[in-house]
């Protein structure tokens, strides 16, 4: 932290609270008591009315404002909890430590009612990302796609297929970035597969930013969405696990429906662009799933249960 970005908080700080001693100072920005003084000295250098109450601290004079910023109530409300919620989802880091001071900036110039409700809310409410793990903003392979994409530069990528569990070597133009269930996904096109596609991160095994640029193409958001060909899965889940099916609903959820045949339970639809994507999730219900569509796939499920079988007989 720069000496300029050290005062500037110091103006944060005051403005939050009635009064602040030298060692908390010095604590807070691991520095000495000292060149606590020096900066206080510096800060009324420049006008700033900042007076000392002896045996107590330090305190603004009354009525002095950083130029104000004015949230309506329902905007402060969201403010404090899309950042408390960013914070409880996203990794140690530069850019989770930079969201908490950026909260306490905004906390800090807020009317006083205005703060003691937020501050009343982010006081019981709280957010995990369990069982998932935090979301790592800082990620180095992250922040260069990020970038690519921003200069419009190739990348060069080592990609591994779920469909075929084989890895190909990708030259794509990125052109998004999205979260999805807590998987990123970068969108771009794929100069092999001469078509738009989406790559989850974590199954780019290696990347390299090119020093050559592309002319970004004119491509709809809904051609985006819908970037690879996908085949419905029409599957009934038991009477007893439709309640829990719905709370730990795969992604790739479409539509849900009573059968009108005498058969218990709810028919669902899934959407996939293979079957590996839900394969694993669907063989976790055990026995009280069933494949209705494609026929094909009822096989495969078959087989994967006759695989299981086999492996625990002994």
């Amino acid at each position: 932290m720069t000496r300029v970005d050290r005062l500037l908080a110091y103006l944060v700080m005051f403005q939050s609270r009635d009064l602040i001693r030298a060692q908390d100072l010095a604590t807070h920005f691991e520095i000495s008591e000292r060149t606590v003084y020096r900066d206080i000295d510096a800060l009324c250098e420049v006008g700033v009315p900042i007076y000392g109450v002896a045996g107590e601290g330090y305190r603004l004079m009354d009525g002095y404002y950083l130029p104000p910023v004015t949230f309506s109530p329902e905007e402060a409300r969201a403010l404090a909890l899309s950042l408390s919620m960013f914070m409880g989802f996203a990794a140690d880091g530069v850019t989770r430590k930079s969201a908490g001071s950026a909260r306490d900036k905004i906390q800090a110039i807020l009317p006083q009612r205005q703060k003691r409700e937020v501050e009343a809310l982010t006081a019981v409410l709280r957010f995990y990302a369990m069982p998932q793990p935090q979301i790592d903003f800082d990620d180095r392979k992250l922040l260069t796609i990020q970038q690519a994409i921003y200069d419009h530069k190739l990348l060069d990528l080592t990609y591994h297929s779920l469909a075929s569990n084989t890895q190909t070597r990708r030259i794509v133009e990125p052109i998004e970035l999205a979260m999805i269930n807590h998987i990123w996904l970068l969108t771009g096109y794929c100069r092999l597969r001469e078509d738009v596609r989406n790559f989850n991160l974590a199954r780019i095994d290696r990347y390299q930013v090119l020093d050559k640029s592309f002319e970004p193409k004119k491509i709809s958001r809904t051609r985006i969405s819908g970037t690879e060909k996908e085949f419905d899965i029409i599957v009934r889940f038991d009477s007893d696990v439709v309640r829990w099916v719905r709370e730990r609903q795969h992604m790739s959820f479409v539509a849900e429906e009573t059968p009108t045949d005498q058969g218990n339970g709810v028919i669902m639809t899934y959407r996939v662009p293979s079957w590996n994507v839900i394969a694993a999730w669907l063989l976790g219900w055990g026995g009280q799933v069933e494949i209705i569509k494609p026929p094909h796939l009822r096989e495969k499920m078959l087989q994967m249960g006759q695989q299981i079988v086999e492996k625990h007989k002994s």
